[in-house]
């Protein structure tokens, strides 16, 4: 039996957060769900997570982010509030909320295609 590819969740609102990490888990996904990026990207797991959801409401430094994500290396899907401009993420997909559990799924799915190996 193969792992679950072990997506993180990112979200400061306690009741979001375990939605996504529900509609993810249901789709067979290992996850890992905490409510800053800094507790994300430094827990213990994030060397062998396969992508990263994040919620734009956790993002305090936009600059910081992208060094982040540099430093993450894996491609990132970030859940938008309204389309709105964002700095050149490497590996990123935006998606706008509202949104059913259908395009997180797909676009985690697209995410975990293109990703480099863990």
């Amino acid at each position: 039996m193969t792992a679950a590819a072990l997506i993180l969740v990112v979200a400061p609102d306690a009741d979001f957060r375990r939605s996504l990490e529900f509609a993810l888990e249901t789709e067979g996904f290992a996850v890992e769900g905490h409510p800053r990026i800094e507790t994300a990207f430094g827990s213990p797991r994030a060397g062998t997570a396969a992508c990263a959801v994040v919620d734009d409401t956790a993002v305090a430094d936009w600059k910081a982010l992208a060094a982040e994500m540099r430093l993450f290396g894996r491609p990132l899907i970030l859940l938008l509030d309204r389309v709105r401009a964002v700095p050149d993420l490497p590996l990123t997909t935006a998606l706008t909320k509202p949104f059913l559990g259908a395009p997180l799924t797909e676009a985690v799915r697209r995410a975990l295609a293109r990703a480099p190996p863990t």
